[in-house]
């Protein structure tokens, strides 16, 4: 059994046995993650995420994204609520929003168009970076390439606020532009610009584009009487798509009077039904047009000007080949489910299917899939065999329709080459290479001799084919790589004879003494690929390789050290290996070598030190803040000796090595010899620093992923990390040296999500530019003065408190607060500086930090430079000029005045929650409704004011986003009040 099949029916059992219909109204995340997963079924954690996302692009689980992923399989959705069959949405931020789109469907009775058929998801190993910044293109083939300025316009037309803009599509028949919309209208759900619900409807204009008044129906409706045969009020298109999406495909087939018909509707909204001449009607809709033809010329030039985006889609035969075949695998899993039967397809038949021409684009690909396979499926005979698409059995005219292009054909080669002799598709929809799970590929000479003979009789020179053999070759070698096959030396030992593992260990030694190491990814293929060699020269099957001269004259040292690999190999267990084997054992150590420079090699980096669990600890938190896993941890027990070190570390040390050296970071002196062992035993050169810290872990870390640099470069770096923290913290601060405390400085906003985070990262910036690495840089999240005192109790048990910065004043003594204004002027920053080089204490510099007045237009620009960095959807200078009114209005409700201080605090916290809002990132405060009761004026008052911001940015300021700005108004009224005394 396939592992996905089997992670599929572990989750479907965990769902059925410990899940239920009345956990969906629970607060916490229904369903397993991933960890959970892998434990339960005993898999390494990265391969279960890759088997779940995989399933998830087929449909066959959904997600539920909160702080965490969550898992739960459609199969068990559909249990509980029938009524979503086929309409399970991907993915949700809680499980409510399942029970609430079930509600929607069981009490609309009459809907538009639901998006029910399959969508174009991508079969590639693609995971999710960031779950809570799903979007809905995520699953569109292509949209990281041929269609990512596509996707980046429709993102742009869905968020652009209020209401989006209203958006032309522009591409040849079958481009999939209608598929293209649903994604939009998707997005848009996703991001809650369309509420769940709310309908995508689809219209085409080419049906009525000869009767105006029908169309005119149509779309708008009409009241009794306003023809002949309307003996009823009927309501239309427009009025269904109502707060959702209307789809106007082949909109060029609408006359001039039919274009006339739109312009209310896309002006204002407006519009009245057909024989209503005294209500005017209005609707927010969100409208998406189509077209094949040119815009310029199809369309009223007074119409084109209605629609601002314009979006091009590419045609089939412009996008990548790998993206073709993507397509092709996503169809035909479409057709393996339909007709409930295993597909079996011959790399032949999809050599024809990558390279025809295919005029009729995505469509045209479809309806020849289909028929292909409903053929196949009548010819099958037994009912309960799988269905077989070979190249024989394809229609003249996709085997008459091949492009003779060279660099198509190379192409076509190398995604074919990924797979094994056929592709393989099950019922349900899975596409998988069945070939790929056998750890022996027994098959490959075999198939290699009958790709040889498909290309002859394509008529393909014995140039090309020798180009396209030599990248099977490659191809078929990466397979063989222990990240393919999740090889370890036990699952060798269970497969391979032991007398077989005893010979090519002493043939890798020979290798190794003719200067040629063996990493562990080249161990293992060879090991793989040697033993079903001799295993075939036992059972007498012939070796061809066609290249065997050219990889010799090619690869001279690499086929000298192959015929003494194979000399060994042979004499050892009484076989001959003949020419052409020892050409591909040589191609083998020549392409590995070739691939590990093409993939830019690195210093490697690796972190020693005593204790449970303290190195892993180092390298985890680096390498998660460098999106990197490249960093290795060795944690050292108590009673551990020096040589048990030094036996893990020569095992790592081979693993990570890609040739440029590694550089070593231990806490301690009894670990620097550890550098010149491994230097001894492996051959790799090794530098070792002492006094590691994290910030030294993360400091080498980001030199060494940079292939640029040598190991010179990434061991100064460490020294120079390593001597700064040693001279720092002894000279400003030796008290603290000895007790082991960092220096911190705490960022600090009345949200946590908000400001905190964000003036943290400019803090890093700064300290990075002025080479202070020894500081931590601590975001606190707070609800109010008391929660945030109470945090600091235990921060200063942890670190030295040298500063706050911030919207909130945790009022330490004798440690200053900045102001996030004071930063972004300089001044308060220089003096920061000061403090934390010059040992200064506190109390020199708080009394420096005094309120000044600002010119708005210099403060404007301040602010608006720093919120740039942080802001992604919201516009820093728009977003503020509107708060500055809201400001100036609560002022005078409230009788309150904004210091230069307090109003940059207000704006900075403002701007991040709007995009707070528009992003749906949830905000809590505690004990909301209490509060809000205590302080009934500011919380009408706030409610009145933010009435602007929400019309403008189409979003809802929430109670709890009310309460953290009260909080900002006490605090100014506090400071008011200080000053007048």
């Amino acid at each position: 059994m396939k592992r996905q099949l089997k992670i599929l029916e572990i989750l479907d059992e965990l769902c059925m046995k410990k899940l239920d219909k009345n956990m969906m109204q629970q607060h916490k995340p229904l369903g397993f993650t991933a960890e959970e997963m892998a434990v339960l079924a005993g898999f390494s954690r990265s391969n279960i995420s890759s088997d779940l996302n995989a399933l998830h692009r087929e449909k066959l689980v959904t997600k539920i994204v909160s702080r965490s992923t969550y898992y739960v399989t459609v199969k068990w959705v559909e249990g509980i609520y029938p009524v979503l069959k086929g309409k399970v949405p991907e993915m949700v931020r809680h499980q409510r929003q399942i029970e609430e789109l079930a509600a929607n469907e069981s009490s609309q009775s009459e809907k538009g168009r639901e998006i029910t058929d399959a969508s174009h998801f991508k079969n590639d190993n693609v995971l999710y970076n960031n779950a809570e910044n799903y979007d809905s293109f995520d699953g569109l083939i292509g949209a990281q390439d041929s269609l990512k300025v596509a996707v980046e316009q429709a993102k742009a037309s869905v968020l652009y606020p209020p209401k989006g803009l209203d958006t032309l599509l522009v591409g040849s028949t079958g481009v999939g532009k209608t598929l293209f919309a649903e994604y939009m209208y998707r997005f848009a759900c996703s991001q809650g610009k369309i509420v769940h619900g709310r309908q995508f409807i689809v219209f085409n204009c080419a049906d009525y584009a000869n009767n105006p008044q029908l169309l005119m129906s149509q779309l708008f409706g009409h009241v009794r009487g306003a023809f002949t045969g309307a003996d009823k009020d009927k309501a239309g298109l427009v009025e269904k798509a109502d707060g959702g999406m209307l789809f106007l495909d082949e909109v060029h087939r609408l006359p001039p009077e039919g274009q006339e018909m739109l312009f209310y509707l896309l002006d204002r909204g407006d519009f009245r039904r057909m024989g209503d001449t005294d209500k005017i009607r209005h609707v927010t809709i969100r409208v998406v047009a189509a077209t094949t033809e040119n815009p310029d010329s199809a369309l009223l030039k007074t119409f084109l000007r209605r629609i601002p985006v314009v979006i091009s889609l590419p045609d089939l035969a412009s996008r990548p080949l790998h993206e073709r075949f993507e397509l092709i695998k996503f169809l035909l899993a479409r057709e393996a489910v339909h007709i409930q039967a295993k597909l079996i397809v011959s790399q032949e038949a999809l050599w024809a299917l990558l390279l025809y021409r295919c005029q009729g684009n995505i469509g045209q690909l479809r309806n020849d899939l289909q028929l292909i396979c409903a053929k196949a499926f009548l010819h099958r005979g037994d009912k309960n065999a799988p269905v077989r698409l070979a190249y024989e059995e394809l229609p003249p005219k996709i085997k008459q329709a091949i492009v003779y292009d060279p660099q198509a054909r190379l192409e076509t080669s190398k995604i074919l080459c990924t797979l094994g002799s056929e592709l393989f598709i099950q019922p349900n929809g899975v596409a998988a290479d069945e070939e790929a799970d056998r750890s022996l590929p027994k098959n490959f000479y075999q198939t290699i001799s009958e790709r040889m003979q498909f290309l002859k009789s394509q008529g393909i020179g014995q140039a090309e084919i020798i180009q396209c053999i030599e990248m099977d070759f490659e191809n078929y070698f990466q397979r063989l790589g222990p990240e393919q096959l999740e090889i370890s030396q036990e699952y060798l030992q269970s497969v391979l004879p032991q007398e077989f593992l005893s010979v090519f260990d002493l043939a890798c030694s020979l290798a190794e003494k003719m200067g040629k190491a063996l990493s562990r990814r080249l161990y293992y293929a060879l090991a793989i690929h040697i033993a079903a060699t001799v295993e075939r020269i036992r059972s007498g099957l012939p070796i061809v390789n066609p290249n065997v001269r050219s990889v010799a004259e090619q690869h001279p040292k690499e086929y000298l050290v192959a015929e003494k690999m194979a000399q060994c190999i042979g004499d050892q267990m009484g076989i001959l290996i003949p020419l052409d084997e020892i050409g591909f054992i040589a191609l083998m150590l020549a392409t590995f070598d070739d691939r590990q420079g093409r993939e830019e090699r690195k210093v490697g980096v690796l972190v020693i030190t005593h204790g449970k669990s303290t190195a892993t600890s180092m390298v985890d938190f680096s390498n998660k803040l460098l999106g990197v896993t490249h960093a290795k941890a060795i944690d050292m027990p108590l009673e551990a000796n020096v040589d048990w070190v030094i036996e893990k570390a020569v095992q790592v040390a081979k693993e990570i090595d890609q040739g440029k050296g590694i550089v070593l970071l231990v806490d301690m002196g009894s670990l620097s010899g550890v550098a010149k062992a491994l230097t001894n035993r492996t051959g790799i050169m090794v530098k070792s620093v002492e006094m590691v810290s994290t910030l030294m872990v993360l400091d080498v870390l980001h030199k060494a992923i940079l292939p640029k640099n040598d190991i010179t470069i990434v061991y100064r770096s460490a020294w120079t990390a390593r001597s700064m923290v040693q001279r720092e913290v002894q000279a400003n601060n030796p008290t603290d040296f000895m007790n082991g405390k960092d220096k911190a400085i705490l960022t600090t906003c009345l949200t946590g999500q908000g400001a905190a985070a964000k003036i943290k990262g400019l803090l890093e910036k700064l300290l990075n530019q002025w080479q202070l690495f020894n500081i931590r840089v601590i975001a606190v999240e707070a609800g109010n003065l008391e929660t945030l005192q109470t945090r600091l109790i235990s921060l200063q048990h942890s670190y030295n408190i040298v500063a706050s910065v911030g919207s909130i004043d945790p009022q330490m003594e004798d440690r200053p607060h900045i102001a996030i204004e004071e930063l972004i002027q300089g001044g308060a920053g220089s003096e920061l500086r000061r403090l934390l080089t010059e040992g200064l204490k506190a109390s020199d510099i708080a009394d420096r930090y005094t309120d000044r007045g600002m010119d708005w237009e210099v403060m404007r620009g301040m602010v608006a430079g720093m919120l740039d960095e942080f802001l992604t959807f919201v516009n820093p200078r728009k977003v503020m000029d509107t708060l500055m009114i809201c400001i100036r209005k609560l002022e005078d409700e409230l009788q309150v005045e904004f210091s230069s201080s307090g109003l940059v605090r207000m704006l900075v916290h403002s701007a991040c929650m709007v995009e707070r809002l528009l992003t749906h990132a949830e905000i809590s405060y505690p004990e909301t409704t209490a509060f809000i009761a205590e302080h009934p004026l500011e919380y009408s008052v706030l409610k009145k004011v933010s009435n602007a911001l929400e019309e403008q940015f189409s979003v809802n300021v929430n109670d709890e986003e009310i309460c953290h700005l009260i909080e900002i108004i006490k605090m100014e009224r506090r400071k008011n009040n200080v000053e007048e005394e």
